[in-house]
């Protein structure tokens, strides 16, 4: 139901509000204004694999300190921020990775292959498509096989909407290392392309081959199989991959999510405002307080899902004080929510003007639904679906501009195909979907 990019997907791009979320818990609350949950033996062990990353950064952070010329100590430091920045969501995290591979580079700026990557992939992560494309491409002039660089390249090049390149990208990508990395993106681009047994085939290979010995990484791709089920409707397939991906990762906070999701499309919204507030507490990710928030309206709790609201714009101006590019998720929410609809259209025609993709097409279609200007809605919901994408959420856009445009047949059509392909593919907008559809004679 709630799906990040596929690229903010690939990259495992987990950025969070940390001097929000500081806040909140220090005043013994949760993102959502509540009294917190107890602890249980997630939330410890959890605690325990944070405790041993901060060591082994105070250790690191001593060496550098020592030598300012110490390359290893830098780009290793630089590791551990971003594996912090997994384990907390802590966006400030990717700065300090950041100063730390800058370092690296001025005291070893050529050769230093290893820095120029993992700078590119901060970029990437940060939503510098171009900047971190720029970086990754030079780096792999050095090592042009390099199943790492590829896929920040391939990544980049996939945000930036260059489907065809990524294809090729990713595929070297296979080729040099056949596993869970190339194969999880082969699987997104196949799901984007509208080709969904290549896609899910692709993805049972990921999961198959995964040998289970990174426990994060093997949740991670059970998540991703969940979520793709998820949006296509298959909500049993997608609790397994779900329950399977805490099995490998106890307490995996995405899982849980993923759980919620499943919830709240089987309209079980107690269980799944549970299961959202254990996660927003732990990891207050704009996607999952924005769950939150719709959950709390789909059971009638209005002034409840204002408080989640509310912190999702907090969090945004955070991301844009810490250098993050929300432009793409700034103006979905916005027009979702029918806040602020100029900054919505604004902030759309950005992110479509910096990443021309299916993606930043369709939130300018939304967005100019939004603001009634339907005859560029139309022009970019077609473009969204240029590529046969099977997404719900995009053909629900496309049906809702053209029943407002007076063309029932192509609302019809629209509205039709994505309610069998998910009937329950948001928990707000698949009701619209189904009332709209009746209101132009369709069948459900």
């Amino acid at each position: 139901m709630y799906r990040t990019s596929v690229v903010a997907r690939t990259s495992f791009l987990l950025l969070s509000a940390a001097t929000l979320a500081l806040t909140l818990l220090a005043a013994g609350c949760s993102s959502s204004g509540e009294p917190r949950p107890p602890a249980g033996t997630a939330a410890v062990e959890a605690s325990g694999v944070l405790a041993t990353t901060n060591e082994t950064i105070a250790f690191w952070e001593q060496r550098v300190q020592a030598d300012a010329y110490d390359v290893t100590a830098y780009n290793k430091l630089a590791d551990l921020y971003l594996r912090r920045a997994r384990q907390t969501g802590d966006i400030t995290d990717y700065a300090r990775a950041q100063t730390a591979l800058e370092s690296s580079l001025r005291a070893l700026p050529t050769g230093n292959v290893e820095a120029q990557l993992q700078l590119a992939f901060v970029r990437v992560s940060l939503h510098d498509f171009r900047g971190g494309l720029d970086l990754a491409s030079e780096a792999l002039k050095s090592l042009p096989d390099d199943p790492y660089g590829l896929g920040i390249v391939g990544d980049a090049q996939l945000a930036l909407g260059q489907y065809d390149e990524a294809e090729a990208t990713y595929l070297a990508m296979a080729k040099a290392a056949p596993g869970l990395g190339s194969f999880s993106r082969l699987a997104s681009l196949y799901e984007i392309r509208g080709d969904l047994k290549q896609a899910e085939l692709t993805w049972r290979n990921a999961v198959s081959i995964d040998g289970g010995t990174r426990p994060e990484n093997s949740a991670w791709a059970r998540v991703e199989l969940g979520n793709f089920y998820l949006t296509h409707g298959r909500l049993d397939d997608a609790a397994s991959a779900y329950d399977r991906a805490l099995e490998a990762y106890p307490g995996y906070v995405h899982a849980l999510a993923g759980q919620a999701a499943v919830a709240a499309a089987r309209d079980d919204y107690d269980r799944a405002i549970d299961l959202y507030r254990g996660v927003t507490a732990r990891y207050p990710l704009p996607d999952y307080v924005i769950a939150l928030g719709d959950v709390y309206v789909a059971a009638g709790r209005p002034a409840d899902a204002a408080k989640q609201y509310a912190l999702v714009d907090a969090i945004d101006q955070l991301y844009r004080a810490s250098g993050v590019n929300t432009d793409l998720q700034t103006a979905v929410f916005l027009a979702d929510h029918d806040r602020n609809l100029e900054e919505s259209l604004r902030t759309a025609r950005a992110a479509a003007q910096d990443r021309p993709s299916i993606q930043s097409a369709d939130a300018l279609a939304w967005a100019l639904y939004k603001a009634g200007r339907l005859d560029e809605a139309r022009s970019h919901a077609e473009e969204a679906l240029r590529l046969g994408t099977q997404q719900p959420l995009y053909l629900y856009h496309a049906g809702m501009i053209a029943a407002a445009q007076g063309d029932a047949p192509a609302a019809r059509d629209y509205l039709g195909r994505a309610l069998a392909i998910n009937p329950r593919f948001h928990v707000l907008h698949a009701d619209e979907a189904k009332r709209t559809l009746q209101q132009l004679g369709g069948k459900l």
